[in-house]
Order: C-alpha cells, then structure tokens, then sequence
C-alpha cells in the first residue's frame, strides 16, 4: 500500500486522533496536512512497509509534530514574557537589552534582528545571508544563550 492510499483510507483516524491530543480541530488539521507532507518527502520509505506500519508512521509523526509545534510555541512565550528583544513593557529594559544585543558580534546580531523583529523563519534568513537554515538555527540558539548570561 502505498501513502497516498492509506492517508485516504485512514485519514479520518488521523484527524481524530490529532484532534485528541489538541482539543482543536484547526490545529488537528494542520498537523495531519503536515505529516502527509513529510510522508510524500520521504516516500521512499514506505516501500517496504506494510499498511499498518505506514499508519502507525502516520500516528507517531503527528505526535511528534504536535510536540514540536508546542515546543517552539514555548520558546516564543518565554521570549516574549521575558522582555528579550524589545517586549517588554520597560523603557529601561528595552535600552538594556539593546544595549545587550549591539554587543553581539554581527553575525549573531543580524539573524536575532531577522527572527525576532522581522518575524523571518530559519530558511528565509538563510537565503537572504547565503547560509544554511541549521546554520541559523545555531547562530540563534548561540546568541540567545549569550543574552541568558548576560542578563
């Protein structure tokens, strides 16, 4: 069986137990529209499996990409509690953390500015610096811990 089949046989399965597991029915959409994606970039892989384990790939990876999507939603609530990047609610914060990010070296400076200000995504900061999304990400996560410590 192949996954385009076994999305339309099992597909209303899919829903309902994304549905399960994030009370909404929008998000529950997403997330199987999302791994239907993912299975049609790796299709390769399903060569070789039977129908019951394509639908519990289905099944694992809605799991995961609902934990993910809670993860960076976590991460983005605590940037925006914390007041890093102009959030906060203090005029002497906002200067603090100005003062903070200028002193970043430029590289990591410029993709934070990116992120954060102009809400760009790890890929689309890659193409317009002319380097790798993992790349980004790591820059990001090496800048964000610098600020930690510096607060």
């Amino acid at each position: 069986m192949n996954v385009y089949l076994a999305y339309q046989k099992y597909n209303r399965d899919f829903i309902a137990y994304a549905k399960s597991i994030t009370r909404n029915s929008d998000r529950a959409f997403d997330l199987v529209q999302e791994a239907y994606i993912s299975a049609l970039e790796r299709e390769e892989i399903f060569c070789n499996m039977n129908e019951y384990q394509i639908k519990g790939w289905f099944f694992t990876t809605i799991k995961n990409k609902n934990i993910d999507a809670i993860r960076k939603q976590s991460r983005l609530t605590y940037l925006e509690n914390d007041g890093l990047l102009g959030k906060s609610d203090g005029f002497e914060e906002n200067v603090i953390m100005a003062e903070l990010i200028d002193k970043l070296p430029e590289k990591n400076r410029k993709i934070l500015i990116l992120r954060y200000e102009m809400n760009l995504n790890s890929v689309e900061i890659g193409h317009m610096l002319g380097i790798s999304d993992s790349t980004v990400r790591s820059r990001l996560s090496a800048s964000l811990k610098l600020l930690r410590k510096k607060i």
